[in-house]
């Protein structure tokens, strides 16, 4: 009888080594696997601010990497809770912006700006849905045209995989309106039109970033190049050795300047100041809202207007979440540190003849400027 058991014994340990060396090798990957992936993401959080967006963990769709390109500021926009409802504007809300249209109003007729020109070529208008929209880059334009193409009938979808911009989605929807047609359609009744503007030099800063500094978009390339080849002595003279091949943002602004005293300042669309770009002193807008408040402000509009279900429920989708990490400047500032950083670049005097172009802004949206004198140098 023990002959056998023994024989019985082998027989079992002989199958079961297979299974040893086999869960030995699985637990091998496994560590090897997980310590790996924690390598990567330590890597990818110390050098996010030179990831491209495709180098997410979750590739984004065509319409996130649209709204992805550039470096965008962090910090400037107002944090949206996931899985809330367009909810009713408190009596805070309604009251701010009230405010803000009748300082617009103010600021129009103490500026004697009454007698304004339309720009009508950035307008949207919906007229089944009455709502009339400015759109102003650097300023909530990525995420209401989103809401104008929803509106226009695309499907999210859709959105989701075309390759077209949501620009020039929209604009197959939405032509361009003559001036008597803009004008036509925000003075009928039960029309909303609306105007979004964000802190004057947050945006101007955002926007060298995304179109001038450094590698440029071919478009600006030659402007880049040309703005270099005006300024680049003086600002070496200020800032010492420059390496960028860009235009330094001392650079922009001196460029800037020269082109407004001298008559010959042509904006783009994506620094044009507001005031001009929007014509706000000769259309009546009905909300004035904000980046910085662009949650709430966008509820009321949504609210006022029944749009709710169309436009769906106001959820942190996969597309938000990763424009929420790449709202977060390359270098890993916040809006503060960089504004700091960038007009530490400039003088006073060169402010002051800053504010000559944007200090409407300021002034009609109730945005304070007296914060940059502190940052530039004396």
């Amino acid at each position: 009888m023990l002959f056998p058991m023994k024989r019985f014994r082998t027989r079992i340990k002989t199958k079961a080594m297979p299974c040893l060396r086999c869960g030995a090798k699985t637990a091998t990957f496994i560590f090897w696997a997980a310590l790996y992936v924690a390598v990567m993401k330590v890597t990818f959080l110390r050098n996010n601010d030179n990831e491209d967006a495709k180098e997410l963990s979750m590739e984004p769709d065509n319409y996130t990497k649209w709204l992805m390109q550039g470096p965008v500021l962090g910090d400037d926009e107002e944090q949206v809770q996931s899985n809330s409802d367009w909810l009713e504007p408190d009596n805070t809300t309604i009251n701010e912006l009230e405010q803000r249209v009748n300082k617009v109003k103010e600021t129009c007729h103490l500026r004697s700006l009454d007698g304004q020109t339309i720009n009508s070529k950035e307008f949207f208008v919906d007229h089944a849905h009455n709502l009339v929209w400015c759109n102003i880059f650097k300023a909530a334009s990525s995420s209401w045209l989103y809401n104008f193409n929803i509106l226009g009938g695309y499907d999210k979808a859709f959105l989701a995989r075309t390759r077209h911009t949501p620009l020039t989605l929209a604009r197959r929807k939405f032509p361009r309106p003559t001036e008597e047609e803009l004008r036509d359609a925000i003075d009928t009744p039960g029309v909303l039109s609306l105007l979004i503007v964000r802190e004057p030099f947050v945006r101007l800063l955002s926007a060298y970033r995304d179109k001038l500094e450094n590698i440029t978009p071919p478009y600006y390339r030659k402007l880049a190049r040309a703005i270099v080849a005006e300024h680049r002595e003086a600002a070496t003279k200020v800032l010492g050795p420059i390496k960028s091949f860009g235009p330094t943002f001392y650079e922009f602004v001196a460029y800037l300047i020269s082109k407004y005293e001298s008559g010959t300042l042509t904006f783009d669309e994506h620094w044009a100041p507001f005031y001009q770009f929007c014509s706000p002193c000769a259309l009546n807008y009905t909300v004035v809202a904000k980046v910085e408040t662009l949650s709430r402000d966008s509820s009321y509009v949504v609210q006022q207007l029944g749009l709710g279900d169309i436009l769906g429920r106001r959820v942190i989708s996969r597309r938000t979440r990763l424009r929420t990490v790449m709202n977060k400047s390359r270098d890993g500032k916040n809006t503060s540190a960089l504004i700091k950083h960038y007009f530490r670049q400039l003088d006073m005097d060169m402010l002051e003849k800053l504010l000559l172009i944007y200090g409407i802004d300021f002034e009609m949206f109730g945005y304070n400027s007296d914060i940059y004198r502190s940052y530039v140098r004396n």
